[in-house]
């Protein structure tokens, strides 16, 4: 996956500058899934705090689940489900992802394809495709073009019923569980 990710800050004078116009660092397609991937775009900490151009939160912060008071923004790439579901390689898939996604793949269950929980109030916008939410009851809602979800920490799964890939952006804010 290829995003550009262009990112601002300020030069010794105190006047904006651009600090960066390239691909993000931290992105990856899935030789195990085709169509599968994700792009890493920023990271905060608790205490967020404007960077120099020598700092990039993306390299400096490897889980993809923030702990409380930071954030992560990602987009993913998510094939539909008849793909999604039949990996090209096993074994590959869990070191492909278990790499890529450190923090988030340990919060997906491997005996519920796809379920998982984390401890983020996430904001999810789809920008292309179509999913469908689905959560531990087993109710789904479709989302589409522009949709935007709000979960708080809840378990869930994300479905492509569709023959296309589809693109999600996602803020996740790190939150405490009680």
């Amino acid at each position: 996956m290829k995003i550009r990710r262009v990112v601002t800050g300020l030069d010794t004078m105190g006047q904006s500058v651009f600090i960066s116009d390239d691909t993000a660092p931290r992105s990856c397609s899935f030789d195990s899934i085709p169509g599968h991937a994700m792009a890493h775009l920023w990271s905060t900490a608790a205490q967020p705090q404007i960077l120099n151009a020598q700092q990039d939160p993306t390299l400096e912060h490897p889980s993809l689940v923030p702990g409380p008071g930071e954030t992560c923004l990602a987009i993913y790439d998510l094939p539909p489900d008849t793909v999604m579901h039949n990996p090209t390689d096993v074994g590959q898939m869990v070191e492909e992802l278990g790499s890529a996604l450190p923090g988030l793949f340990d919060c997906f269950e491997p005996e519920h394809p796809g379920m998982h929980t984390t401890p983020t109030i996430d904001y999810g916008i789809l920008l292309q495709g179509e999913l469908w939410l689905e959560l531990d009851n087993g109710e789904q809602k479709r989302i589409q073009p522009g949709d935007v979800v709000i979960q708080q920490g809840t378990r869930h799964a994300w479905r492509n019923k569709s023959d296309q890939v589809a693109r999600a952006l996602f803020v996740m804010v790190g939150v405490k569980r009680d």
